[in-house]
């Protein structure tokens, strides 16, 4: 477990110290991939026609289809702008209509700023431990083992199956018993004089002179016929 958490530690700090300094690099407001979307979605703005309502609603219009953008609500009849709380290409151009800054339409989580409070605080090291200050309350607490009792009988060899997976009986190809294989097989060959009960033909021994199942080349009747 304290290696555990040493690996967790080590991890967010590393994490906190390198999104830090990207924060540091960016020059928007937004974020570098809000900043992205936010210009893909302007560069739309030009195929919509704004017609103003009244000082906060427009109807936007593009080829026969009509949205209606609140700036004061922060909605669009798209539903994109209240769901994501990002403007969709509909307020973005009402906001160029009016010449508003496009940013002030946005969250503040897709704000740079936003991203520099959540990592400005470090994730320090906990350092050597003759250097801790504990309370003395702390040093006399004794912490017990946890009360648990080991399960009567072996330990299971195999995993618990899911109720979703298929479950399939595994047969031994030597003596056509069911779960086990052949390297763990103890039980003597079975012997190929018949059909064995489920076991496929094909996982049964079978001639190399002719192929058949039921005896080998030392007892194979059609050896004579194959050599002419």
């Amino acid at each position: 477990m304290l290696t555990l958490a040493k690996f967790i530690r080590n991890m967010l700090q590393r994490w906190f110290h390198d999104r830090y300094r990207a924060t540091q690099t960016m020059r928007h407001q937004l974020t570098d991939a809000a900043h992205l979307v936010l210009l893909k979605r302007v560069e739309k703005c030009g195929f919509f026609t704004v017609n103003p309502v009244d000082w906060n609603i427009f109807s936007v219009k593009r080829s026969g289809k009509q949205w209606t953008v609140d700036l004061a609500q922060k909605t669009c009849t798209c539903n994109k702008f209240q769901i994501d709380h990002f403007p969709c290409s509909h307020a973005l151009a009402v906001a160029r209509e009016r010449n508003l800054d496009l940013t002030t339409l946005c969250s503040d989580y897709y704000k740079r700023q936003t991203l520099i409070d959540a990592y400005s605080v470090p994730i320090m090291m906990v350092g050597d431990p003759s250097t801790w200050v504990v309370p003395s309350d702390i040093v006399q607490r004794v912490i017990l083992n946890p009360n648990s009792r080991r399960q009567a009988g072996r330990p299971r060899a195999g995993r618990y199956v899911s109720s979703s997976e298929r479950t399939t009986t595994q047969s031994c190809r030597r003596c056509g018993q069911p779960e086990h294989n052949s390297r763990r097989c103890s039980n003597p060959p079975m012997i190929n004089e018949g059909p064995s009960r489920g076991v496929p033909d094909e996982y049964r021994g079978k001639c190399s002179i002719c192929h058949s199942i039921g005896h080998n080349k030392q007892t194979c009747q059609n050896i004579d016929s194959n050599r002419e």
